[in-house]
Parts: C-alpha cells; structure tokens; sequence
C-alpha cells in the first residue's frame, strides 16, 4: 500500500537543481506527466497478470508456497532501499531504472499475496474457524490500507523538509525487514481441510445413530394389528417374531 501511495508522487515531483549530499540527502523525482505515468501503469498491470497467472503457479509448484513467500518478503526491504536513488541515475537510465523497480515490485507482490492466502487457509484447524480467519486477516488489511498511506505521507513530508526524498521509502523498508525476518520463523502449515469438521462429524454420529430395525420397528407399531398382514412386516423383523406355537412346543 506505501508502495503505491509513494510511488506517484515520486514520479511526479520535478527534478532538484540541489546538490546531493550522499547517501540519504538529496530531493527531487522523474517529472513524469500523468500520461507517462499512465503508460507505466498500465504495463505494470499487463505483467502482474502474466506474474500470478503463471509466475507464481510455475514457482509454487517447485519451490512450495513458503519459499516463495520467503523470497518476495526477503526482497521487498532492498526493493524500498533502492528505488530513491533511481533519480540519481544518468538521464539515459532513469525510465529503464524504474521499469526495472516495477518489475521487481509486481514480480515480488504476486509471489507474496496468493502464498499468504493459501498457507492462512491451510493453517486453519477447522473449517467452521475459516471464515473467522479470513475476516480477520481482511479487517487487518483494511486497517493497514487506512493508515499505512496516511503514516507513510506524513514521514515523506518530513523527509522532504529536511532534504531527504527518500525517508518515507527507507522507514516503510525498515518495516519490511521486520516482515521478513518474521518468515524465516514460519513454518509450512499442514493441510487441515481433508479433516472432517466439528459439522461433518456430527453428521457422522447422526448417521451411525439411526438404527434402521428401529424405524422398522416404529412403523409395525404405529399399525393396527388387524390391518397387519404377516407379508406386512419388514423382513428386518422378521428374524425377531415370536416363535409360533409348533416352535414352543
């Protein structure tokens, strides 16, 4: 979300006539047009297509969807370091340097959402838990959608008065480190959906309490025995009629 909510404004702001005082003091950005940022847009989403629909099965499948998750989290912190000194670029690599940051970053973010999705489906114990889960993870999304841009704006505006373009850039990647040392904790959680659920096991003890010589039994009395005919009674009871009087004697 920081991503994107710095990124316009990055390509955006004018380029600095200022000196930089390396390495973190310098300003300025692309002084891109809103149709140039337009074009770039609209082939970052070209890509993230290609990326979730084939990148990412194609590297799941080899790799696990932890690995994956592993490597687009490891990559988002130097991804965060490096985009600001794009700007410091000669002329000639400035447009290829920001291709190259929006490759990385549609590249890592759909090797980082499907992965998460999937492991936060599987870790549940229970299917009647699942839908608890997801609604937590989506309030916790929205909450970080609702301040995550509004905090990374504030640092920016201060990095900018103090001369320095990229602090909103460098805080949100410091962040990320904390992410992806949490993965290197994680571990590949086990599938518990083929379990049965709290549900499918009630339905089983229900089924297996349903005692069919019972409803048999239920009916034959529920009948007047003079309407009863002995080809009437379900050949289930008829294991257990009374002897007849020949049987007594």
């Amino acid at each position: 979300m920081s991503f994107d909510q710095l990124l316009p404004i990055f390509l955006s702001s004018k380029p600095s006539t200022v000196p930089p005082e390396l390495p973190f003091k310098f300003i300025g950005g692309f002084g891109l047009s809103s149709k140039d940022e337009g074009v770039l847009m609209v082939a970052q989403g070209f890509y993230a297509m290609f990326a979730q629909a084939v990148l990412f099965p194609f590297l799941a499948k080899r790799f696990g969807c932890l690995r994956v998750f592993r490597m687009a989290v490891i990559s988002w912190p130097v991804l965060y370091l490096l985009v600001p000194y794009t700007v410091l670029l000669p002329q000639r690599y400035r447009i290829p340097g920001i291709y190259l940051c929006l490759l990385w970053r549609t590249t890592a973010q759909a090797l980082t959402y499907p992965p998460n999705n999937i492991m936060l489906t599987n870790s549940a114990p229970s299917k009647l838990v699942l839908g608890a889960i997801n609604g937590v993870a989506g309030s916790t999304a929205s909450l970080c959608r609702a301040f995550g841009p509004t905090i990374t704006g504030f640092i920016h505006s201060r990095g900018l008065g103090i001369g320095m373009s990229g602090l909103g850039w460098w805080v949100t990647g410091l962040i990320c480190i904390v992410g992806a040392a949490e993965s290197l904790l994680m571990e590949e959680p086990k599938v518990h959906n083929s379990i049965p659920s709290i549900i499918d096991e009630e339905a089983i003890d229900n089924r297996t309490m349903i005692n069919p010589l019972s409803i048999d039994a239920a009916i034959v009395a529920a009948t007047r025995p003079e309407d009863m005919r002995p080809e009437d009674v379900p050949a289930s009871l008829k294991a257990f009629r009374e002897p007849d009087d020949e049987s007594a004697a």
